[in-house]
């Protein structure tokens, strides 16, 4: 592997390691409402990333800029995608500050078979038999926990859905991924101000004596920005194949820290689902080998 892949390697490893982390994090900040800590997330991210792209871009800040201009429906897309990763980044809050962090898990396995029907759906794309079991597999094991507990995992698909949908979204937008992710948290930053001003102002006291709750709270914009940054960078380096078998370190971490650490049950219906998520995980994985087979062969 040449110098260029181990940076790859290791910047987006460190994304996935904070991503899977995160958890943690959030379960530092349980005495404030999910919403409020929501809201602080969006204001501290937009303003580190101001920061970031003033230092690195400045010149391509200014290009986007002209860009979302004079191209009203990349602007549409860009508040579509700031809706969709506030609704997930808020699911995932109060997931882990309510014992959901196995949801969580489940949420981000679910996610690239779920990125697999999308492409389907809006991509026209199509599928080898192997990864059209994969799917049926993962459907059907979310299915029988469903019908075994009584309730359809809700934080899992919220999560799925909204990754999923906002993937579909950036996919469409051409402006540089730092000025996007900045773009992002700038266009709600006004809602979360507008939140902790008018509806819940207690947290603003934990930012003002800078407490260790006010500098979690500052900081939940580093890590949000951060890995964001990371992956970003390692995504240019790396081939798919393995861009892909890093993002389930995170879910898999989530998995470890939702039984070991955090002491959710995990029972029957879970193993079931969890089995066939894994099951479905492996064969498709194995089916994307499949055309650069044919073609050896």
């Amino acid at each position: 592997m040449n110098e260029i892949n181990k940076k790859g390697l290791s910047t987006t490893l460190l994304c996935c390691l904070i991503w899977g982390l995160l958890p943690l994090y959030w379960a530092l900040l349980n005495q404030v409402s999910s919403f409020s800590v929501l809201s602080h997330r969006i204001i501290w991210s937009g303003f580190w990333m101001f920061f970031l792209v003033i230092a690195t871009g400045r010149e391509q800040l200014r290009i986007d800029i002209q860009h979302l201009h004079t191209h009203l429906t990349q602007l549409g897309l860009l508040l579509l995608a700031a809706v969709l990763i506030s609704v997930n980044w808020f699911t995932y809050i109060w997931a882990v500050t309510n014992q959901h962090v196995l949801d969580t898990s489940l949420g981000y396995y679910i996610n690239p078979l779920l990125n697999v029907l999308l492409g389907i759906l809006i991509y026209k794309e199509t599928l080898l038999w192997p990864q059209k079991l994969s799917i049926a597999i993962a459907v059907l094991g979310v299915s029988i926990m469903t019908f075994q507990m009584g309730t359809l995992p809700i934080v899992s698909i919220i999560l799925a859905v909204s990754f999923s949908l906002y993937g579909a979204v950036k996919k469409r937008l051409t402006i540089h991924p730092f000025s996007s992710i900045a773009f992002e948290a700038w266009l709600v930053t006004p809602v979360a101000l507008w939140y902790l001003v008018a509806v819940d102002t207690t947290s603003w006291a934990f930012i003002d004596n800078l407490t260790p709750t006010g500098l979690l709270l500052i900081g939940a914009g580093l890590t949000t920005s951060i890995p964001l940054i990371l992956f970003s960078y390692g995504a240019r380096l790396l081939p798919l194949n393995i861009l892909g078998f890093l993002q389930y370190l995170s879910p898999t971490m989530g998995f470890f820290l939702a039984i070991f650490y955090f002491g959710e049950s995990f029972g029957t219906a879970q193993l079931i689902a969890f089995g066939c998520i894994w099951v479905a995980l492996v064969l498709f994985s194995l089916s994307n080998r499949i055309p650069s087979a044919r073609k050896r062969s």
